[in-house]
């Protein structure tokens, strides 16, 4: 079968060239596609590409760009949909898990336990929300961060005055929750194929830091987990309507366990290197539907 990976990045990167490496293996062929190379038409009413790509044969679309997506590539992954090309994850998923605002709205929906978060565009509610969380410190972040940038500590109304004077908050929004010390909570992060957790790792933030993202220099170490908390990341990755996910939940000092995050486009190095389980060969095989 013919796969295509939807990236702006090169075979170097690793969720590429492990995607490929496990689709070669398996006996598919894998086409690594430039985002920018996708040339959309649409003829007498009819979607297709110029350039040759869906005459190439390509079956099955694997997006592995992250929450820097742009509107054109978001069009290209639609305009794969389209052509009947099935896309893991789609564009609907993607819209949904891309925004940190949107994706909490989705999972409180369908009952999936999240942070307490409020939603600000101007200084009057940035203060409104500290208030209501409680005061300081609280944690900010922008809407579309990844990997650990874009979130922050504000300690003291300093700090507060500060973000909203320089942060876009006026046209993207900020989300503020109630900061949680490291000591006093677990990080994981459950990776996600289908309907089941293939493998998980406990995050500890770095010295000095608050951020558990292994991008920020946070340690992982091999978790297993079942039960409630796999449950959990299923059910935050079905409610997004995605078929691969890194779900991060964060447990708090009583064992209370909330989902703070949905990845759509989650990167597996460091799970691959912590646990030793095969993530890409999984993902090829869930995206193909079968073995070599």
């Amino acid at each position: 079968m013919h796969i295509g990976i939807l990236s702006a990045r090169s075979q170097r990167y690793h969720p590429n060239r492990r995607l490929m490496e496990s689709g070669s293996r398996l006996g598919h062929e894998v086409t690594l596609i430039h985002p920018g190379h996708c040339l959309s038409k649409i003829i007498s009413g009819v979607n297709g590409f110029g350039g040759g790509l869906l005459s190439a044969g390509i079956r099955i679309l694997i997006p592995r760009i992250g929450a820097t997506i742009n509107e054109y590539a978001l069009s290209a992954v639609r305009h794969f949909q389209q052509a009947g090309i099935r896309v893991i994850n789609g564009f609907e998923s993607i819209l949904l898990a891309k925004n940190k605002f949107s994706c909490l709205q989705t999972l409180a929906a369908f009952g999936v336990p999240v942070p307490d978060s409020y939603l600000i565009s101007n200084v009057i509610n940035l203060k409104k929300a500290i208030d209501a969380l409680g005061g300081y410190p609280v944690v900010v972040k922008t809407p579309n961060g990844r990997q650990g940038a874009g979130i922050m500590l504000v300690r003291d109304r300093a700090g507060a005055e500060f973000v909203a004077t320089n942060l876009p908050a006026h046209s993207h929004g900020l989300i503020l929750q109630r900061f949680i010390p490291p000591g006093r909570r677990r990080d994981v992060r459950a990776f996600v194929i289908g309907e089941k957790v293939v493998g998980a790792v406990e995050l500890k933030p770095p010295q000095g830091d608050f951020r558990a993202n292994v991008h920020v220099g946070g340690k992982a170490s091999s978790l297993h987990i079942d039960g409630y908390l796999a449950d959990l990341a299923v059910k935050a990755t079905k409610a997004l309507g995605l078929e691969i996910s890194g779900t991060d939940i964060i447990i708090d000092a009583d064992g209370k366990a909330a989902v703070i995050e949905v990845n759509y486009s989650p990167g597996f190095r460091g799970l691959e290197a912590c646990t030793g389980i095969d993530i890409a060969s999984q993902i090829v095989i869930h995206a193909t539907g079968k073995e070599a």
